[in-house]
């Protein structure tokens, strides 16, 4: 895994280099990638999760040699099948806020809707495909996931050691965190206000 990268890379690149991942089995793993939940593991070594069974795979980790094993609060993987739908759960509002640290540039400021415990991204297309005033891009990397290029036409460069940086404020008058996920990743709460900020590293 490369340093910081997200599971579902080093997953791919497990299946393309070790044929002891499963030597019997050509699919190896499958997926598929949910608009608002992003990616649902499909099924493992042939195995597959069954909504009638109500079977999944689940994601756990242990932390550290010895530590607890714990269900992470992160997007990659977890959807349970015919559990979270947008149909049981209904949306839920977010606030998005554009900031240019770069320019003289007022703060532009969205609600977006978000399913139940749905990423970032699908909400970010769900304002895009709703709203003609919101833009973006992004790239998906095969390590880290999905990269934030651009919002409303503003874009980062390498060159000028520019970017977007995501933030967010937790809860009406919480502190303004660093999530250690990105956009395909970050699952909001309900009342979170989501902060795009363009900077420089």
């Amino acid at each position: 895994m490369v340093f910081r990268g997200i599971l579902l890379g080093a997953m791919r690149r497990l299946q393309e280099t070790n044929s002891d991942f499963n030597e019997h089995c050509s699919s190896k793993f499958t997926y598929t990638e949910d608009p608002n939940y992003g990616p649902f593991l499909v099924s493992v070594n042939g195995v597959a999760g069954d909504s009638a069974e109500h079977t999944y795979w689940e994601l756990l980790v242990q932390t550290g040699e010895n530590g607890p094993v714990i269900r992470p609060d992160v997007a990659l993987l977890l959807l349970v099948p015919g559990i979270l739908t947008e149909k049981a759960y209904g949306p839920n509002l977010i606030e998005l806020t554009i900031v240019n640290s770069l320019s003289n540039a007022p703060n532009e400021t969205y609600s977006a809707d978000m399913v139940f415990r749905g990423i970032l991204l699908g909400a970010m297309k769900r304002l895009q495909e709703t709203n003609s005033d919101f833009k973006f891009t992004y790239t998906e990397d095969p390590n880290y996931g999905p990269f934030l290029e651009s919002v409303n036409g503003v874009a980062g460069v390498n060159a000028e050691h520019t970017y977007w940086e995501l933030l967010v404020q937790t809860g009406e008058n919480g502190p303004v965190i660093r999530p250690d996920v990105g956009i395909g990743c970050y699952i909001p709460e309900p009342n979170d206000r989501i902060i795009l900020k363009f900077t420089k590293w």
